[in-house]
């Protein structure tokens, strides 16, 4: 409602220009918060940016629909309760602040002095950054994202070579999680600004979008991989929901998680069971999780399908000739890359 290129925001905007004050009140139903208001008129008008930009000359709150889309009032004294807490100082805030705690409802304060936009919704506070602040903010955590997502497909790269050979460490695998976690937890940190961005966040939404594609279902799948034990797609998901939640992510955290009980750092260096290949089979070979998992069950690990033939591989339901031969395409590919 309040993102850049909506008529709310416009009106907001223009008021910070002129650098009035503003209360906004949005309400469900008139009447039933008419004890918290004292004088002014009532208005039963449809919302514009022009109409709300010369009612805030007034002093009193303008009261709205809860869409935003009908003006109901103007010039109204609110009157909260006085127990309600509030942190604020400034009179025009303390009273939004206090109104929102009272009806839960949404209540907007515009400072005319610091030219600041405050949104109250029921406990909560939120102050609307300004866009030259927002945009190099946005693009700056984008660069970041970008980096750690090219270092996130490197650890990738490296641990597909080291597959066939049950070369890989334990380490390797958690520093692995370790990296798309921290790609996670920056795309959690970048969407609120887009979303505040609005219209002008169109393009970076884009990038955003581009840089973290399919890293959801990569780690869910690499979780299956490398998880101790056998594990399905929910249960992966909760185990880096779980993950992505910690504050702190040491190694032995990580480790632990998925199924390995190691007492000090210098475990992590010790060679684990091959993976199994899910992430091989749905994100290289293109084949279907429910497939995927017919063919895991067969053959145990990614060591023990680079051994197949044809006919092996047709014998798992699901696996016909053009699957089978995909298959071992894709293998022969990976391993011709190892080699190089």
């Amino acid at each position: 409602m309040l993102a850049p290129g909506t008529k709310l925001r416009k009106a907001l905007d223009d008021i910070v220009k002129a650098k009035f004050g503003a209360l906004l009140f949005f309400v469900d139903d008139f009447p039933k918060y008419e004890n918290s208001m004292q004088g002014g008129f009532r208005l039963d008008i449809s919302f514009s940016p022009e109409k709300l930009y010369e009612l805030a000359k007034m002093d009193g709150a303008i009261i709205l629909d809860q869409d935003g889309t009908k003006i109901l009032g103007a010039n109204i004294h609110l009157v909260p309760d006085p127990a309600m807490p509030t942190s604020e100082t400034g009179t025009r805030h303390r009273t939004a602040e206090r109104i929102a705690r009272q009806s839960d409802c949404m209540v907007i304060a515009v400072s005319h002095r610091r030219c600041i936009i405050t949104v109250y919704y029921k406990t909560y506070k939120y102050m609307l950054s300004d866009m030259d602040f927002l945009i190099p903010r946005v693009s700056q955590a984008l660069n970041t994202l970008d980096k750690y997502r090219q270092n996130f497909d490197k650890l990738l790269a490296q641990i597909d070579m080291e597959e066939f050979g049950n070369q890989n460490q334990l380490r390797s695998i958690v520093e692995t999680v370790t990296k798309g976690i921290e790609v996670l937890k920056i795309r959690e940190q970048i969407e609120p600004y887009l979303i505040e961005l609005g219209v002008e966040g169109k393009l970076a939404k884009m990038q955003l979008e581009e840089i973290i594609a399919d890293i959801d279902d990569v780690l869910v799948a690499f979780i299956m991989d490398y998880c101790n034990h056998e594990i399905n797609e929910e249960e992966s998901l909760n185990i880096l929901n779980n993950l992505r939640s910690l504050k702190e992510l040491g190694p032995l955290v990580i480790a632990r998680y998925i199924g390995y009980e190691l007492t000090n750092v210098t475990q992590l260096d010790e060679i684990i069971t091959p993976t199994k290949g899910y992430r091989f089979l749905v994100y290289n070979a293109r084949i279907p999780i429910a497939i995927a998992r017919r063919v895991v069950a067969t053959f145990d690990n990614i060591c023990q399908l680079s051994t197949a033939n044809i006919e092996a591989l047709k014998a798992v339901e699901g696996i016909g000739q053009k699957r089978a031969l995909t298959i071992l395409d894709t293998l022969e590919t990976l391993k011709k890359r190892r080699h190089f």
